[in-house]
């Protein structure tokens, strides 16, 4: 999970449809928010991810659903309000159900960092307060075989990159520094931190992977002395940098 900034909302949302389609959800029960211009909003605000655990949305057969942090059945008035809708994935959605983040706060990513509240160890989200354990808990976001082992292939695919990064770097070496060694040798690098970007799924795991392997940071300071490492590699570390969650 990772900080979300929301956009503005839709021109469809102005007060005169929000009043209606209100009106309309306490009357039927209609699924008001199911909106084609609603989702296409919430999607292009979490670059296409379950705001709660990154997964793709509408890929890897997960399909969006429009998720209401407060529940809806509870706070009717909040059903098509902009700020009370999230991009979610149909488990993260049926996990939190009609949980009341009032009595018991839970991470809502476009308003809370999730890293003041959320730490990473052996591939399983840890809390690092009452907010960050409801959390997990609700979501479920420590499920072995949905959540944990998945986080798990991203971190070996993320520490495999990095080995390979090292062997790249040892061809680029023993073959005379060639202009083809170096460019393999840097593309690998940049493929491993977009990989790390907040556009990407599960980009908290990579990230934080990434930053807490010592033979990263070491091919890092390699690569600084050998004149090798760009002012783009840089800006894409930086930003990797910001998704990381504690190490415990």
């Amino acid at each position: 999970m990772i900080k979300l900034n929301k956009s503005e909302a839709p021109d469809y949302l102005n007060d005169e449809t929000v009043e209606r389609l209100t009106v309309l959800f306490k009357d039927t029960g209609n699924n008001v928010w199911n909106h084609e211009k609603i989702k296409d909003a919430l999607l292009l605000s979490s670059s296409s991810k379950c705001a709660y655990c990154e997964c793709k949305l509408n890929a890897e057969s997960n399909y969006m659903e429009v998720e209401h942090f407060e529940d809806k059945g509870s706070n009717p008035e909040k059903v098509v309000i902009w700020d009370n809708l999230l991009p979610s994935c149909k488990r993260c959605n049926g996990a939190k159900g009609a949980h009341d983040v009032l009595a018991e706060p839970i991470i809502n990513p476009f308003l809370i960092d999730p890293k003041s509240h959320l730490g990473f160890k052996l591939y399983r989200l840890t809390d690092k307060t009452n907010v960050g354990k409801n959390t997990i808990d609700v979501l479920n976001l420590n499920h072995s075989e949905r959540a944990v082992f998945k986080r798990f292939e991203i971190g070996e695919q993320v520490l495999s990159s990095i080995r390979d990064a090292h062997d790249r770097y040892q061809v680029w070496l023993k073959r005379g520094k060639t202009t083809r060694s170096k460019n393999i040798l840097l593309g690998g690098i940049e493929g491993l931190l977009l990989e790390c970007q907040p556009c990407s799924s599960y980009s908290a795991t990579a990230a934080t992977v990434l930053h807490c392997e010592p033979s990263y940071t070491k091919l890092v300071e390699i690569l600084k002395e050998k004149g090798l490492w760009s002012d783009e590699l840089e800006k894409l570390h930086d930003t990797s940098l910001e998704l990381v969650l504690e190490c415990a």
